[in-house]
């Protein structure tokens, strides 16, 4: 039950991170770079505070240094700093012309497909069942970003599969991490040379925001910080199929949240699409399941 209340509080704080970058991006005028670098700074500064009160500790000596700092750059990796901050970066980009709840479904397919890419590069390969089901997802998301007065912008949909495809690398690259909390802060500190230079860029060729949106960057910063600490600690106690099923709620709560706090709409597109982009994948790791049960019975 404590796993299941952390994991669902996870999710929500993932879902309000597109609430908060909308409402900064277009209810307050604020620029993506300067979102994106900002909110990557504070998410850097909060968790080195959290270190140094030592709310973050350091590895056992067994394990570690010693030092919170040295274990926290060790724990992570420029590869996964690399996916956290392109995710970042394209998040904030797509957003700027689309809705929460459209840009999160994208997004949640875009990570699907690169756990599915990295699981055939290490030899797991999709049964018949699997590939039914990614084909109907793949024609949910062909049919949400078909050409019609309610379909995305194309090229922000771009935007927002790129950030999709980051997310899974960042994901992948802290499946190993012996303290989730330390590699998240380290990659956080990897990523704040890139936010910098995203923030300044910000500042000089972006128009300057309304002052409310500084909150709902604070409150990003936040959000990011601390999910993402929670995020990694929750990561290993699943499968990577079972964190595929735990992210299908992701858009259904940023939809929910997207229509009370932003008076967003919900089309039927995105209604059919949805339908046929989270069944398919449902479809295809419950074949999945099936599939590594069958092979266990097998083996017994």
């Amino acid at each position: 039950m404590y796993l299941a209340c952390i994991t669902i509080f996870c999710l929500t704080v993932f879902a309000s991170n597109s609430i908060y970058c909308r409402a900064a991006l277009v209810s307050c005028d604020m620029g993506p770079l300067l979102y994106t670098g900002v909110r990557g700074l504070i998410a850097a500064l909060i968790l080195a505070l959290l270190c140094g009160i030592r709310i973050i500790k350091p590895l056992p000596r067994a394990e570690g240094t010693g030092s919170v700092w040295r274990d926290a750059w060790q724990q992570s990796s420029w590869i996964g700093a690399f996916g956290l901050f392109a995710y970042m970066l394209s998040f904030s980009a797509g957003y700027v012309a689309m809705p929460s709840a459209p840009g999160t479904l994208i997004i949640n397919m875009c990570v699907q497909v690169s756990m599915i890419g990295w699981g055939m590069l290490h030899g797991i390969y999709p049964n018949k069942k699997q590939y039914i089901g990614y084909a109907i997802a793949t024609l949910g998301l062909l049919y949400l970003l078909s050409p019609g007065l309610t379909a995305p912008p194309l090229l922000h949909s771009l935007f927002m599969a790129i950030s999709g495809f980051a997310w899974g690398v960042f994901t992948i690259a802290g499946r190993d991490a012996k303290s989730a909390a330390l590699a998240t802060a380290g990659s956080f500190w990897r990523a704040a040379l890139p936010g910098a230079i995203c923030a300044i860029a910000g500042l000089v060729m972006e128009a300057q925001p309304h002052s409310l949106a500084w909150l709902f960057v604070l409150a990003g910063g936040l959000a990011s910080s601390l999910g993402y600490i929670l995020w990694y600690a929750i990561v290993p106690r699943y499968s990577l199929v079972d964190i595929s099923i735990i992210q299908l709620a992701v858009p259904v709560i940023t939809a929910i949240l997207g229509i009370i706090f932003l008076a967003e709409a919900i089309t039927l597109r995105f209604v059919i699409s949805t339908c046929l982009i989270l069944g398919g994948i449902c479809l295809a790791i419950k074949a999945h399941h099936h599939h590594e049960a069958a092979k266990a019975a097998t083996r017994e």
